[in-house]
């Protein structure tokens, strides 16, 4: 029976000088990023709690894995959450979470796991999950990583019981909304759900006879764009990329190739695309985003246009992060498949900037059902998958170009086109 597949969910802490760093921080919407908050973690049940705040919700019957490093060997950096395999994988899924965390370049290493356990319920004298802590500490120890908590919780909610394998300590976890960390949670507008379910629906699609409703619009749209344009003129300025090599590209000599980027690519397009993302963005940092029929279709159009998508990385690293965020985050939902796809990778980026793995990585998922095949979103899960930090994000978006109004460096200059749309039968894109 081969190995069930499983995305972990990597987050890390946005890059601090100072030990331990707390959870990435959400600016409010038209405010700038705030100033870097240290927040410290004493005691091993302060760490625990530290879970749902970095990975954006509560797990449940998980394998967490903590990375520490930096100058002092205790800033806290990658975490790395995986579900809890079944008994004849866990040497296997071990050894895949700690492969993962080591690409952070850790020194120590928490190792968590969270389960319900009822004493004396029939799961035995320990608490759940030591063999399989064991064989993740095995994995990091031989990397030569040092283990220094290998503990197990119940949850990571308040009161929630807790305890080290080795029975040295235990007891319930406190109840963080008086601490530190919380005062940066709220800062910074972060937002904790119930558990990945929840976070999944945050960025499911919206009602479904809008979605069709919508989509009708959106086909009306794309016919009337492109019968304006002759396709043999469209097809000739249209770069796409054959996938194989990041820096090869081709000039595909296919027709059947010609999709709406191509209809669309025009620098009369890229500028009404891009005045309509900005102007969006902006109604969203002000508090005034609405998003009828029309004004989804409008976005969903200037998305299209690959250099209006790729530039609209910008708006993720700047002054209006979080406005950006929540309209990628509405688009989402909002917009009918594939068109979904382009503003689901978009919250991913964001999402990465931030250091939170886990909605970068539900983000993902739904581009990619949104739009088989989805080039841009399957290049960014490899990205993810890598465990990148914020900063290092940065420098891959745009390391050589910081544009006037592009503050941070994010620029996006690799113009990939997503590949075919389909509305219908699921594909396969190489």
């Amino acid at each position: 029976m081969p190995t069930p597949r499983s995305t972990p969910d990597r987050s890390s802490t946005p890059d601090r000088s100072h030990a331990p760093s707390g959870p990435p921080l959400r600016t409010l919407p038209g405010s700038p990023p705030p100033e870097p908050m240290v927040v410290r973690v004493r005691q091993p049940d302060e760490l625990i709690a530290t879970i749902p705040l970095v990975l954006g919700f509560h797990p449940s019957r998980s394998l967490v894995l903590v990375a520490t490093g930096g100058e002092s060997g205790r800033r806290l950096g990658l975490t790395v959450r995986v579900d809890i395999p079944e008994p004849a994988h866990a040497a296997a899924v071990a050894a895949s979470a700690a492969q993962g965390l080591l690409r952070d370049a850790p020194v120590g290493a928490a190792v968590i796991v969270v389960d319900e356990w009822q004493r004396g319920g029939g799961d035995g004298a320990d608490p759940p999950g030591r063999a399989l802590a064991d064989l993740v500490s095995a994995e990091l120890e031989r990397a030569e990583v040092a283990v220094h908590s290998v503990m197990w919780a119940a949850g990571t909610t308040a009161g929630s019981r807790w305890a080290c394998y080795d029975a040295c300590c235990g007891g319930v976890l406190p109840d963080p909304s008086g601490t530190s960390l919380a005062a940066a949670a709220v800062l910074g507008g972060q937002v904790v759900y119930a558990d990945r379910a929840a976070l999944e629906r945050a960025v499911a699609p919206a009602d479904p006879e809008r979605l069709r409703r919508r989509e009708e619009l959106l086909l009306e749209a794309i016919d009337a764009a492109t019968g304006a344009i002759d396709p043999d003129a469209a097809f000739a300025t249209s770069t796409f990329w054959d996938g194989s090599d990041p820096e090869h590209w081709d000039r595909v000599g296919d027709p059947s190739r010609l999709d709406l980027e191509g209809a669309l690519w025009s620098e009369a397009a890229a500028a009404e695309g891009t005045a309509t993302i900005d102007a969006a963005v902006a109604a969203a940092a002000a508090g005034r985003l609405e998003l009828d029929d029309h004004a989804v279709v409008r976005l969903a159009m200037a998305l299209a246009v690959p250099v209006v998508r790729d530039g609209a990385i910008r708006h993720s690293c700047g002054p209006q992060a979080a406005a950006a965020e929540q309209l990628w985050a509405a688009l989402t939902r909002e917009t009918p498949d594939p068109e979904a796809a382009e503003p689901a990778t978009l919250l991913a980026v964001a999402a990465l900037l931030r250091g939170d793995g886990a909605l970068a990585n539900v983000a993902l998922d739904r581009a990619e059902r949104a739009w088989p095949g989805h080039r841009p979103a399957r290049l960014l899960r490899t990205v993810a998958e890598t465990g990148i930090r914020p900063s290092a994000l940065r420098s891959v978006l745009g390391p050589d170009s910081t544009a006037p109004n592009d503050p941070c460096g994010c620029t996006q200059t690799s113009h990939a086109v997503a590949g075919p749309r389909t509305r219908s039968t699921p594909c396969e894109h190489g």
